[in-house]
């Protein structure tokens, strides 16, 4: 890793992903490490029991001399949130990615976001409706499906009604607006992928909506249960927290921190 800061920086959440995320990584290296530029990628293991940490110390340290790479730990399982909250204010890229140790959505597509941001976006969204009209969502499960689409209508209607797809796990961001978004950002659970576009949103950041491509892995850690019907609740809660954010407090949030 040299000290030039690199131009993108591409942060992998892993929570006990000790069975791909060898396989995962390799393929995000081979990807970042053609790239023609600098790059790093950041694993931030999220309080993974042994076999987890150690495969992402595997991982890490089997990325491609030309990509940089950071591995960090939390002691305890936080969340995805917490996760990815914590890769990104330490990614030094010029354009700081995320995406899920599962690779729903290809690395490749990230090049689309690049090229968004590119363009002038501060944030570039993937989302999974095609220009024809094509939704990936619908190869989920029934239940998943229907669970889906519940949250994603109430998210529209308390947070972002030009949004349809907060959910998915390719988003970029220039690096000023991930420092802004991810030290207001509150919410550690899946729930934080809304709570920071509406963080953009309120503070004047525009958004570009890229289609990616992207395909149901068996293994999610998500369950439909108690716990996560409670990510409603988070849908106000990030409402009522973010109520004074305002394009006026861009400034504010650069400085001191």
């Amino acid at each position: 890793m040299t000290d030039l800061a690199p131009r993108l920086s591409l942060v992998i959440p892993a929570f006990n992903e000790e069975r791909r995320i060898e396989a995962s990584v390799k393929q995000v290296g081979d990807l970042l490490s053609g790239l023609g530029y600098e790059t790093e990628v950041i694993v931030v293991d999220d309080g993974s029991a042994e076999a987890g940490r150690l495969a992402a110390e595997r991982a890490v340290e089997s990325l491609p001399a030309p990509v940089g790479r950071t591995l960090l730990r939390h002691t305890r399982n936080r969340g995805k949130g917490a996760a990815v909250r914590s890769g990104c204010l330490a990614a030094r890229g010029a354009y700081v990615a995320f995406i899920d140790a599962d690779l729903a959505t290809p690395p490749a597509d990230l090049l689309g976001l690049v090229a968004a941001m590119d363009a002038g976006a501060d944030v570039a969204v993937g989302v999974r409706t095609q220009a024809d009209g094509t939704d990936m969502r619908d190869q989920r499960a029934l239940a998943r499906r229907l669970a889906g689409r519940l949250f994603a209508l109430l998210m529209r209607r308390l947070l972002l009604p030009d949004i349809g797809d907060s959910q998915c796990p390719l988003k970029a961001f220039r690096h000023e607006a991930a420092q802004r978004l991810f030290r207001l950002q509150r919410v550690e659970t899946w729930a934080f992928d809304a709570e920071l576009l509406y963080l953009a949103s309120r503070l004047g950041l525009s958004i570009a909506k890229v289609p990616v491509r992207w395909h149901a892995v068996p293994g999610s850690h998500l369950r439909l249960n108690l716990r996560s019907a409670l990510e409603v609740w988070n849908l106000l809660r990030i409402r009522w927290h973010h109520r004074g954010v305002s394009p006026a407090r861009l400034a504010e949030v650069g400085h001191g921190v």
